[in-house]
Parts: structure tokens; sequence; C-alpha cells
């Protein structure tokens, strides 16, 4: 996610001044929906100031697209799918919202886990399946306060998010279908093992008894 906010920071910040950059900061929410198949629908949506929200929309123009080209790149790894930005002029806002193929996936020990990227993050835990994540950074002389609220499916359980040894928030979480993946595919390993035991069964030379005609067998 800290990729996607230096993408869109950057498409207002091209024509700023280091003095416009250091007068004041901004602030970004994230607000991400898991489904129990590691799929997440995400919205993005950051309020600027008046001289902000000139550069931004002078770096954009009316060519939305250039977001989505944008939000590719940032997340090579991922399908992003079902684009929609929409903004208020009066308001000086905007949210885009689009989906993510695969954002959690299973690890080894059969729980989703997302690593979402956030560097040293305040954490706070407002349900078995709600979280929020705060966390600043600086760039290019501005300060920027990111806002990630995460929310789980409905019969996630075990539920955590941690840090690994970069500093690193990654959320982890088990659900139902988590097993069914593994499931299928035992089901699919044993279907093929079936099938090639039958294949050698019926691939092995019949004796003389069981090939001689009937009429032999009688006499």
């Amino acid at each position: 996610m800290k990729k996607i906010l230096i993408i869109l920071f950057s498409l207002f910040n091209a024509y700023a001044s280091p003095a416009q950059q250091q007068v004041e900061g901004m602030k970004q929410v994230f607000d991400v929906t898991l489904d129990e198949l590691g799929n997440a629908n995400v919205e993005v949506s950051m309020k600027l100031n008046a001289s902000q929200w000139d550069m931004f929309k002078k770096n954009l123009g009316t060519n939305t697209s250039i977001l989505k080209r944008e939000m590719e790149k940032a997340l090579p790894k991922y399908y992003l799918s079902d684009f929609n930005y929409s903004e208020d002029a009066m308001e000086r806002s905007y949210k885009m919202k689009f989906k993510v193929a695969g954002l959690a996936g299973l690890n080894g020990k059969d729980a989703w886990e997302a690593k979402l990227e956030s560097k040293n993050p305040d954490i706070t835990k407002l349900s078995d399946k709600e979280f929020v994540m705060n966390a600043t950074y600086m760039n290019n002389g501005m300060l920027i306060q990111q806002t990630q609220k995460i929310h789980l499916p409905s019969g996630a359980s075990g539920a955590k998010i941690e840090k690994d040894s970069f500093g690193k928030a990654v959320l982890t979480f088990t659900t139902s279908g988590a097993i069914m993946p593994r499931v299928i595919t035992y089901a699919g390993i044993l279907l093929v093992l079936v099938g090639c035991w039958l294949l050698y069964k019926n691939s092995k030379p019949k004796s003389p008894l069981q090939v001689a005609p009937k009429s032999a067998m009688a006499a």
C-alpha cells in the first residue's frame, strides 16, 4: 500500500516547489475488505488543500486511466480490476475503488497471509475482524499520514497483524475457505492415483485361462 501512496503523491507533486511541499502534510485513507478467498476490495480516499488539488488536477487532468496504469505498476504481483474513480471538486477530495485478486495467500500453516508493506505502523485491533493501522512517511520533504482500515470476512478467526524482521506489517488469519484449496488438491491427487492404478490393472497381460474361449472351457 505504501507503493500506491507514493504513486498518488507523485501525480500532483511534480510541479510543487520545496517551499510548498513543506507547508502542509497530507492524509490518505485505505479501506481494505478481504473475502474468504484472499481477494480484496480496496477504496483509497484523500482530501487535499487548494494548492494540492490544483497540482493533482494539473497532472491527472481528465485522464483517470493514468491512475489505473500507475496502480498496476505499483502492484505488479496482483491482478487489479473494476476500477472506479470519483471526485468532489467542492470538497477537493477523491475516491478510487478497485479489486485486488490474491492480496492474501495461503502460507504453510493453512492460514491466509497478506503483506501490507506499511513500515513500523501503529496497529489497533478494533475487533476480531477489524484493524486500523496508522503510519507516517516523509516524501520529498512532505509529511504523509496514512491510515489503513482492514476488514476481514465473517468467517475469519485467529486474526493478527505482526511486524516482520524489517518492521513491515503482516496480516494472518484463518477461515474455512483456507482448507478447501488443499482438500481439492488432495482429492485431485487421489483421483490421479486411482486412474493410474486402473490403467495399470487393465494393461496387465491376462493369463491363458482368462483369454481361453468359452467353448474350450466347456470341453
